[in-house]
């Protein structure tokens, strides 16, 4: 398993818990097999644990189930990218990604 299979799956998958469930699991096992870029993993399985813990017990919309997965998977998309291109293009990634997130409604 890569990021870019995780990144699919959870484009292809039906929003909701269990689609940011699975995202979780896998982040965290890719922390492990792929330890140089653990930070980036780190980030992606802290946003996709919140909406688990936020929502896991609560009925939510579809528009929210939507943005939420949308919002997530183009943060993913963005990690992606920026992991064939070096140290600095993650760090830069990853520091728009949370900008980004600090500047939203929380959905997650």
């Amino acid at each position: 398993m890569d990021f870019k299979t995780v990144t699919e799956q959870f484009a292809s998958s039906v929003p909701g818990t269990d689609a940011f469930l699975k995202v979780k699991e896998q982040s965290l096992a890719l922390m492990s097999a792929d330890p140089d870029h653990a930070a980036a993993y780190f980030l992606v399985y802290g946003f996709a644990r919140s909406y688990v813990i936020l929502h896991d017990d609560e009925g939510i919309t579809t528009e929210v189930a939507n943005a939420a997965q949308a919002q997530l998977l183009g943060y993913m998309r963005s990690i992606e990218q920026a992991l064939g291109g070096g140290e600095q293009a993650l760090l830069g990634a990853m520091n728009r990604i949370v900008l980004d997130y600090d500047g939203r409604r929380q959905l997650f």
